[in-house]
């Protein structure tokens, strides 16, 4: 695929991307001496488990832990799942006593990166490596580490043709992301990228499904109720209607902003030849087959004519049909 990628927004502004890096090993304020030696800045601890990195030469980085991650694994019986049981005599989960324990394990440490320009992204790399010297491990070092790199995009503009152009260009190369990123099996059987429901994957690619802003927003929360979907629009919406997603979403954090919000990556940060580059990359395709709206139109009808009659093996095959109208490696 050859198409030129949109770097300025409808209001005339570059693009930005910011990442967000999970990882066990280090301690929060390890992580943020690391940050401040790279690129300056004041440490404020606000919070036993978040600090911030203020005034830094790339702008505000945070550090922070989220307890909720536990009690909705706890809630959702991931920890029973792994063998882990923090409950007292009495069936409870204390979740107070227990962080500490697995702030290094279980639950990740997780640097929140300030948005910089599109073709700015080198700049962070730096960090990457000086984690990766400090030996922080990332989703293959233990098979609890549920860990991924989520990766803020900036919409382009937010009419809801073009989100859902975006939309329907990643479901449609879901599976081939699927097989390229090799997303860890752990990460797939804890609720934090859950798929999208195949009755919500039909409804968007049906070429007659052409919604204005709010029809689009109220099928969206409908059948996504969550943050935990590999591409999360939350953010977005949340800058329209808060209170409507926040009514949605109940106790679970969510920030607005202009973005998509990539959830699918793991965190190899473990990993010396691994570059915050090349997750990037894969946004990017999903970016050039955004900009070929006829295309997608195309590939939207066909994979439901196709799923409608594979019965068996649909996910191979539409890996080789994508990979082949769209000329990807395979």
């Amino acid at each position: 695929m050859d198409r030129e990628i949109p770097t300025i927004t409808s209001e005339g502004d570059t693009r930005k991307i910011g990442f967000e890096l999970e990882f066990a090993g280090l301690g929060l304020d390890e992580a943020a001496e690391i940050i401040q030696s790279l690129y300056g800045g004041k440490i404020t601890k606000t919070h036993r488990y978040h600090y911030q990195i203020a005034e830094t030469q790339l702008g505000t980085f945070r550090v922070e832990l989220d307890a909720r991650i536990l009690r909705k694994m706890a809630g959702d019986k991931t920890l029973e799942k792994w063998g882990l049981d923090f409950k007292d005599e009495q069936g409870n989960f204390t979740i107070g006593e227990i962080v500490d324990r697995v702030a290094k394990t279980v639950v990740p440490i997780e640097v929140v990166m300030p948005p910089i320009p599109m073709k700015e992204t080198e700049k962070l790399e730096p960090l990457r490596a000086a984690l990766q010297e400090h030996k922080a491990e990332g989703t293959g070092a233990s098979l609890v580490h549920a860990f991924g790199m989520h990766i803020n995009i900036e919409c382009p503009d937010l009419q809801a043709e073009t989100l859902l152009r975006y939309l329907r260009a990643f479901v449609l190369l879901y599976p081939w992301l699927l097989k390229q990123l090799k997303i860890d099996m752990t990460r797939k059987i804890t609720p934090f990228v859950d798929a999208f429901p195949e009755k919500y994957v039909k409804l968007i690619l049906d070429p007659l499904y052409q919604p204005a802003a709010d029809k689009f927003m109220d099928d969206y929360l409908l059948h996504n109720p969550t943050r935990n979907r590999p591409l999360d629009l939350m953010p977005v919406f949340a800058m329209e209607a808060p209170e409507k997603v926040q009514a949605v979403l109940e106790d679970e954090k969510n920030r607005p902003r202009p973005t998509f919000h990539y959830r699918l990556p793991n965190s190899h940060i473990d990993d010396a030849d691994w570059r915050l580059a090349d997750e990037l990359e894969y946004w990017m395709v999903i970016e050039r087959f955004a900009a070929m709206p006829e295309m997608v139109n195309k590939l939207s009808r066909l994979y439901l004519l196709r799923k409608r009659s594979t019965l068996v093996s649909f996910r191979k095959e539409w890996v080789k049909i994508t990979a082949i109208l769209l000329d990807l490696d395979e």
